[in-house]
This record gives C-alpha cells, structure tokens and sequence, in this order.
C-alpha cells in the first residue's frame, strides 16, 4: 500500500500573503506620493483668481482707472510696480470714498498696480522676505504675461492684483488694466515728401528717394522736368 506524503501548505500560505502585502503597500504608496500632492496643490489654487477674486479684482481695476493719477503710472513704468491700498493716492474725494468703501466691503488687504508683464514684480516678490508666503506662492503660480510684447505701458497696458480675506482666508485675483489716455504717441513726423525731394534736389542732379527717380536738368533752363512713376513731369 502506498502512503501519501502531506503537504504543508502553511509556508506557501505565508509567502502568499507576504507578497499581496508588498504590493497593497506599493499601491498605496503610489497613491500617497501622486494624490496627496495633487489634493494639496487643488487647496492653494482654489484660492486663486475664483469668479468672485475676479469680480473684485475687476472693480479694483475700475477705481484705478477712475482716480490713479498719471504719476503713479508713470512711477510703475520705470519700477514695475506700485502698492496702491492707500487710498489717499486717488485725486479726488469721491474716488478716496469709492476706494474706501471697496476696501471694507471686500475686505481688501492690498492692491497692486503692475506692467502687464510682471516679471519685475515676480522677482520683487521672491526676492523679499516682507511678503506674506501665500501671497508670495500666489505671484509665482502666476504667468509673466511676457508673451504679448504688445501690451506694454507705452501702448496703455498695465494689471491690477488684489489681495482680500474671505471666510477667514486670504484670496487672490488680477485683471489687465487699460487706459487709451496711456498710450505714449510717437511725436516725431517725417518731412512731407514734397519737403524731403526739393532738399535733396539740385540743377542737373538725380535723385532716388527708394521708390522713385527724380531728374533735373539745368539751372539755366526754365523747363525743368521730373521723371516721375514712369513718366515725365514738368516741374513748375
């Protein structure tokens, strides 16, 4: 009679078990190391330029427009930026009231005037203890806005950031600010061409003014003609 030999399942059992534990922990691991981050970071954004931080940030930029005089825009020109939460920086009585009362309602902390391209400012921001480090964090999440080189102070350009406290929260917004009184016009003119050929011009000379050939002929002669767009002119 053949006796069977009994196996002892115990020990397979245990390397079983080992094995599944290895690998839920590295699930969770995984899990811990990507998720928790991402929960995290969703925190801090949701602070972050919210429909409401939009709406106050866009009757921020109105009072700007209506009361900031043009030497603070001119002072962010050359810094970059400028804190304006002082309301006594507004030109009249009745922007100092709207600014005062924007900054109770809203629970105002502080509003800044920058260029639209806030690199300057970022580089203040991360360079300065003096910042508070969630409003330091919000200016670095923060695009330059350096893309559009159209959008510079000198064409009317520049962007209002605010910083306000809601349910006990810090909260930040920002919004392009423009003004067509800012554009800086190109005061120098060219010579009217009449202007430009007749000083160029002399008896029997040539002149080409990179579109046109200009030919004179004698001083003696009172027919002077111009060849002109293909034609010949008299110049009377």
């Amino acid at each position: 009679m053949l006796k069977t030999k009994k196996v002892n399942k115990k020990g397979f059992m245990l390397v079983e078990t080992l094995i599944v534990s290895v690998f839920i922990l590295a699930i969770f691991s995984l899990l811990y190391t990507n998720i928790i981050p991402l929960v995290g970071e969703y925190e801090r954004l949701k602070n972050y330029d919210t429909v409401e931080a939009t709406y106050i940030a866009y009757w921020g930029r109105e009072i700007t427009l209506k009361g900031i005089p043009d030497s603070i825009y001119d002072e962010v020109k050359t810094t970059g930026f400028k804190d304006i939460s002082d309301c006594s920086l507004y030109t009249d009585n009745n922007t100092i009231y709207e600014c005062s009362a924007y900054k109770a309602v809203n629970s105002i902390d502080k509003i800044y005037l920058t260029t639209y391209n806030i690199t300057n400012f970022k580089e203040e921001v991360d360079d300065n203890n003096a910042y508070k480090r969630d409003f330091s964090e919000y200016i670095s999440y923060l695009p330059t806005y350096s893309k559009n080189t159209f959008r510079t102070p000198d064409n009317g350009y520049y962007r209002v950031i605010v910083e306000y406290v809601s349910n006990g929260v810090h909260k930040y917004g920002n919004m392009e600010l423009y003004d067509s009184d800012l554009v800086v016009h190109d005061t120098s003119e060219d010579p009217p061409v009449s202007e430009e050929i007749i000083e160029n011009l002399t008896c029997d000379s040539t002149y080409d003014d990179g579109t046109d050939t200009f030919i004179t002929s004698s001083c003696e002669d009172p027919n002077n003609y111009v060849w002109y767009s293909g034609k010949l002119w008299r110049a009377v």
